[in-house]
């Protein structure tokens, strides 16, 4: 059996996120007038006590006091009874195994976390936010003008809707795909700060990813097939993953599934999208090769992107190009000189 080494949270992130929330608090003045928006001081200075949860897993202060503020009202709603260990952590989000309630009809859920959002760290996230509509709490595409602003000023207002759609479009990702009949977690409900999704593994063994482990050669083979039959399935449905590996499949009783989709994009909406589509099916022959099966990724995504009847050299007029902007010269290396 794989053991798993997860990355366990680092308590001094906690404490300096309670920290400063509790010097807001103490320097808070009723008669000042903020600049930012009402909701904006409601968002930073409130929080849920959970007084009715209580549960098993011995975090730190800090870390308990993020779970309660997003999960309790999942408790409330009797969706779970404990949280029993944490499953994963992680830059973006962290993982957690929660006992379910007996409404359920399931043993245990996961509970996906997401980091506040002034330590969310995803690299080049600008990369996937291009060409994505925005979405609210209700998962509805934002058409407010004054919220849009926010989001584009980045203020305290504007970073809680941007983490809000971030969430949302994961949650609608998991929906469309899990209807499709692709290898991911069920998606039971959404949050403002966390989504509750099937559990992969058994009651005290959550499913390893499939980076550790070792494959025979028939199953490798089975499974390679079986993962590019899910980007098929992505793809037909107008959703590129976007950090495809074998770190973002886990590995159970001989089966996948796929996880992980905050960054999941549209093909027809982003200007590098066969660029990150290619680099999640190279990144898939490349972990199936060290076992023992051999491919040709290029080939691999470039049959798969025309069969769907995308270009492989999308038109994109050379004024929309900033010759300042890194991402958009590689752009045009790879797309845009004729004479390559």
């Amino acid at each position: 059996m794989p053991k798993l080494n997860p990355n366990l949270f680092l308590d001094d992130e906690f404490e300096v996120y309670a920290d400063r929330r509790q010097h807001r608090l103490a320097s808070y003045k009723p008669n000042y007038n903020p600049k930012g928006s009402p909701d904006e001081m409601i968002y930073e200075m409130t929080a849920y006590t959970g007084e009715n949860l209580d549960f098993s897993y011995n975090a730190s202060r800090h870390e308990r006091e993020w779970i309660l503020n997003s999960l309790s009202g999942f408790y409330d709603q009797q969706w779970f009874d404990d949280v029993l260990r944490v499953l994963k952590g992680g830059k973006e989000a962290s993982v957690y195994q929660c006992s379910s309630n007996a409404t359920t009809g399931t043993d245990f859920l996961a509970a996906k976390i997401y980091r506040p959002r002034r330590f969310r760290n995803l690299k080049n996230d600008h990369l996937y936010r291009e060409g994505r509509v925005r979405l609210d709490a209700d998962g509805n595409q934002i058409i407010n003008g004054g919220m849009h602003h926010a989001m584009n000023s980045r203020s305290t207002y504007g970073l809680q809707l941007l983490h809000t759609s971030w969430i949302e479009h994961e949650y609608q990702a998991l929906q469309i795909l899990h209807a499709a009949g692709a290898d991911v977690p069920t998606p039971y409900v959404r949050g403002d700060n966390a989504i509750l999704m099937e559990y992969i593994g058994g009651p005290h063994m959550p499913a390893p990813t499939m980076n550790s482990i070792d494959l025979e050669g028939d199953e490798a083979r089975s499974l390679f097939e079986r993962v590019l039959g899910n980007i098929e399935i992505m793809l037909a449905n107008d959703r590129i993953h976007g950090d495809l590996s074998a770190y973002n499949i886990l590995y159970w009783n001989g089966e996948i599934t796929l996880i992980d989709f905050p960054q999941a994009i549209h093909p027809d909406e982003n200007r590098n999208a066969f660029r990150i589509f290619e680099r999640d099916v190279t990144r898939i022959c490349e972990y199936f090769e060290r076992q023992g099966v051999r491919s040709n990724p290029r080939k691999i995504a470039a049959d798969m992107w025309t069969a769907f009847n995308h270009r492989l050299m999308p038109d994109v007029h050379p004024g929309l190009l900033d010759d300042g902007n890194e991402d958009d010269m590689v752009y045009w290396q790879r797309y845009g000189n004729p004479e390559e």
